[in-house]
């Protein structure tokens, strides 16, 4: 007799983890508590120093886990977890991430195979609390309302929460490492869109987001994301098609350093980046123009720049 588990495709689930001991063990059990048996489980420790074997001792659930000798960064991190895992499908979930019930993993296999054509899934990303929709997390072109229930093909995805088939990794290569942290999921979603994979928005998916505050001072999100910013515009496009790119990034930055009094992390990272510019040329792989006019089909989407700006009033997307 052939086992369940010996005709399903086997899936691998990464976690990025770095100092949310708080919350890592609901995490894991989440991942554990899945009803799909073909499952493999593979906790990558960001050199967080807090002792977290002993939870995964404790757990005894068949958890790999991976020390780093230092701290890399999420893109390192998430390249450790991609190199590890063996599975035709690879979920991510950050250490701060549950998923909403037993049947996500399953959901997840059966939205692959019944959408052939699709390659990543942005899963709906929700308030634990509340479980709706986290509007922090919505950054899909499409408005939240009425999209947020509804499938559709996107631009974005939470790069922990998303599922991806490995050949888009194959493909594409893994996530651009000198970015180390921050907007790295658009660099990463523009190489996807330029060899012709396609990303879909899944909300029968969905995972809660506990938004641990470790690691998320103001400091270090506006220097990261302005810095990356510039490099992303300098290697993913044409010189004029990045400059479009950009402006509105670092207007956006602006906007939040006035509205939090917090200017010298995006000024630094204006410095940063500039300097760093010769790197991210030499890595350049300009995207298409095919590619862009996708992105800008995608665009017409958006809300208008007076809807957004309630939205960020209300929850900064960043």
């Amino acid at each position: 007799m052939v086992s369940r588990c010996s005709v399903q495709p086997l899936v691998s689930v990464v976690i990025l983890y770095y100092k949310r001991r708080e919350i890592i063990e609901q995490t894991l059990r989440s991942v554990l508590d899945q009803e799909y048996e073909n499952l493999e489980i593979i906790l990558v420790d960001n050199h967080s120093e807090d002792d977290v074997s002993e939870i995964v001792a404790r757990l005894d659930g068949g958890i790999r886990l991976i020390e780093m000798p230092a701290n890399a960064g999420a893109c390192a991190g998430r390249n450790v977890g991609i190199r590890a895992a063996r599975g035709e499908y690879i979920v991510f979930v950050d250490d701060d991430v549950c998923f909403s019930d037993s049947g996500e993993v399953a959901r997840v296999v059966r939205t692959f195979t019944e959408r052939p054509d699709m390659h990543v899934l942005a899963l709906q990303v929700c308030d634990p609390h509340t479980g709706r929709v986290r509007l922090r997390e919505w950054c899909h072109t499409r408005p939240y309302d009425p999209y947020a229930e509804k499938e559709f093909e996107t631009v974005w995805f939470g790069e922990g929460a998303s599922a991806f088939r490995r050949e888009v990794f194959d493909t594409c290569g893994l996530y651009y490492e000198p970015l180390y942290y921050g907007a790295e999921g658009h660099d990463m979603v523009v190489r996807i869109l330029d060899r012709g994979f396609r990303i879909l928005h899944t909300p029968g998916i969905r995972v809660l987001h506990w938004a641990s505050e470790s690691g998320r001072s103001l400091d270090r999100q506006y220097y990261y994301f302005t810095r990356n910013f510039i490099w992303m515009a300098c290697k993913d496009y044409r010189p004029w098609d990045g400059f479009r790119f950009l402006v509105p990034k670092l207007l956006m930055m602006a906007y939040f350093a006035a509205r939090t009094s917090t200017y010298r992390p995006v000024l630094r990272g204006i410095r940063d980046g500039l300097t760093g510019l010769p790197t991210a040329w030499r890595d350049r792989t300009p995207i298409s123009r095919g590619t862009l006019s996708f992105l800008a089909e995608q665009e017409k989407w958006r809300p208008n720049v007076f809807v957004r700006f309630a939205r960020h009033r209300a929850q900064p997307q960043i």
